[in-house]
């Protein structure tokens, strides 16, 4: 039999969230899968493409990149965008607007660029975190000046947003994150929230876009049945895609909700569960 296509989260599933690393250990099993399934291991992630190209590059990644939690589809090898979900301009105003009157650390994301003022948290982190890698594996990030310069590459349509992102300290914010949450929920968006380096990170995408909806999408274009892709996640954003699946997977380290839907739960990603896991569908298959 041949081997499945797996689809992998980044972030806390294969990615140490401490160094942004991924083990050898790991690395070595997936590309031992790649060689055995001919190139089979995919990524599904909250990522742009453009904050994910170390990882394709360390991981062979030749299937297309689904990215900013299932609004986009992107060739790694061409870079041309397959598919995306793009939020409507009169919705992208109205958030910055939000941004801006609450003084909110906001950015967005374009299927190939992370479009941010110059003060983003999450973008300057970015930055810094491959800034020693070869220039082109480092993020493609677009700095403005300020949240009234970013409302103004949307106005112009110079960028379109697939996905908005807000980044709160870990404490204290409570109230603003749930002041944000009604706004997005009033505007009838998706807003998957995680949690990292002490921030609270809320996501905004077009209502019914997540990481099942672009594995869907994946499989239309591939022709496959999207339940016979093997999901592994650890986070929120991952549940419907790893409910989605047949084969739906978390490493141990997960939360509680993604628990509670996957049908295994395999070692932690410090424990290299998901090369683990490949191995033993390489023995199985």
């Amino acid at each position: 039999m041949k081997l499945p296509f797996v689809a992998s989260d980044l972030d806390g599933t294969i990615v140490q969230h401490k160094d942004f690393t991924i083990l050898n250990e790991t690395i070595k099993d997936i590309l031992n899968y790649q060689e055995k399934s001919d190139s089979k291991f995919m990524i599904i992630t909250g990522r742009t493409f453009a904050t994910t190209k170390v990882y394709i590059s360390q991981l062979n990644i030749t299937l297309p990149l689904i990215g900013c939690n299932g609004a986009t589809i992107t060739d790694p090898i061409t870079k041309e965008v397959l598919f995306e979900s793009i939020i409507n301009q009169s919705i992208s105003q109205k958030i910055i607007d939000f941004a801006i009157d609450n003084n909110l650390d906001l950015l967005f994301y374009s299927a190939q660029y992370l479009v941010a003022p110059k003060n983003a948290e999450r973008a300057l982190y970015f930055q810094n975190l491959y800034k020693n890698f070869e220039k082109t594996l480092q993020p493609d990030i677009v700095f403005v000046e300020n949240l009234v310069e970013l409302k103004k590459v949307i106005i112009e349509q110079k960028f379109k947003p697939v996905k908005f992102l807000f980044s709160f300290p870990d404490n204290g914010n409570e109230t603003l994150v749930n002041k944000t949450y009604n706004l997005l929920s009033q505007l009838n968006l998706s807003f998957p929230t995680t949690r990292m380096q002490n921030r609270i990170l809320v996501d905004a995408m077009n209502n019914g876009v997540n990481k099942a909806f672009g594995l869907k999408k994946f499989a239309e274009l591939y022709k496959i049945n999207v339940k016979d892709i093997h999901t592994i996640g650890d986070n929120n954003n991952d549940v419907e895609m790893v409910e989605l699946s047949d084969n739906g997977s978390c490493v141990s380290n997960a939360v509680e909700p993604l628990k509670k839907v996957a049908k295994h739960v395999l070692d932690s990603i410090d424990q290299n569960g998901v090369g683990k896991y490949l191995k033993e569908l390489i023995n199985i298959y």
